[in-house]
């Protein structure tokens, strides 16, 4: 089904086709929408896509959030012309969160490529529930980075 919002933008409206889908081969060829697939009576994920790729639809809003069945946010995603890519130093292209809402794992990328943040923070970290660093893997271009025996043994 396809449906046609108009959403508040700034000072204007913007016309957004929404289409439900219960198959990810149900999206047209370079559709440029919002995409909602539903399983088991909820929201399963909505996805945004520019052009037949998933793309943010605005600064602070991710391309793809997955939703658990009780509704909450499961994890996001924030792409750039179909690649995975940090929206800002500040926050990550990928964030999955806990059932209690907090922070489980965040992923940096430039470009669809891992890579250490801006802000010197590692590419992958995962947190325990209890907030504190459980682990944080090093990437340079898409490439682990592994520290050296120096470093190590220093």
């Amino acid at each position: 089904m396809e449906l046609i919002d108009l959403v508040p933008n700034s000072l204007s409206f913007r016309v957004i086709t929404t289409i439900d889908v219960d198959d990810e081969s149900e999206i047209p060829t370079g559709f440029t929408g919002r995409v909602r697939r539903h399983a088991d009576g909820s929201v399963a994920y909505v996805a945004w896509y520019t052009d037949g790729l998933l793309h943010n639809p605005g600064r602070t809003h991710p391309a793809y959030r997955r939703f658990r069945a009780d509704g909450r946010l499961k994890y996001e995603l924030f792409y750039q012309q179909g690649k995975l890519h940090d929206p800002s130093a500040k926050v990550p292209a990928v964030r999955g969160y806990y059932a209690d809402g907090k922070v489980h794992y965040e992923e940096r990328y430039t470009d669809g490529q891992r890579n250490d943040g801006k802000d010197g923070s590692a590419a992958i970290r995962k947190w325990r529930n209890d907030g504190t660093l459980r682990h944080e893997l090093r990437y340079a271009n898409g490439r682990k980075v592994t520290p050296s025996a120096t470093a190590a043994n220093g």
